[in-house]
């Protein structure tokens, strides 16, 4: 009876878990970019929403690695783009829209604050901005179905 009693309880405990999970928010995914110039792979990092490079263009058609050479910082100017975080606390409101979010530019080697908003399951509208939403630009981004990925590892330099 014990051992029946100790299985039970184990399964239990292997299955319960999965039915009390979070439901996955929509946005986790892979996305294109404005212009599918590169894609985004966003996932949950604690309770907020993060995002990094899954591919980038200019890889394929350069046949080189995309680098992070406009950073403020030296030692961070040879690191690969590929893979590289560069979107981090979104916090989700449940209804398709995240806010208090920073993304970093590569191009312009600044972090901006940004928001984001579902418009439909395959559709993300992105504002980037300085001080306030007013003072940015956005961009629409669209769900991947598939989607190459980066061939470069990112390595997070020690801060």
């Amino acid at each position: 009876m014990r051992v029946l009693s100790a299985a039970f309880l184990g399964f239990l405990l292997l299955v319960l878990p999965a039915h009390a999970a979070v439901p996955k928010d929509p946005i986790i995914g892979l996305w294109y970019t404005d212009g599918h110039e590169g894609g985004i792979e966003f996932y949950p990092c604690g309770d907020e929403i993060c995002g990094r490079f899954y591919w980038l263009k200019d890889n394929i058609e350069n046949g080189d690695v995309s680098r992070d050479f406009r950073n403020p910082e030296p030692a961070r100017r040879d690191r690969p783009l590929c893979h590289m975080e560069f979107m981090t606390g979104f916090q989700p409101d449940g209804q398709g829209h995240y806010t208090d979010g920073l993304i970093y530019s590569p191009r312009h080697g600044q972090n901006f604050d940004a928001e984001m908003t579902l418009i439909d399951d395959d559709t993300l509208k992105l504002r980037g901005y300085i001080l306030i939403p007013l003072f940015g630009e956005s961009q629409i981004w669209t769900r991947a179905k598939t989607m190459p990925k980066c061939s470069a590892t990112y390595r997070p330099v020690d801060r």
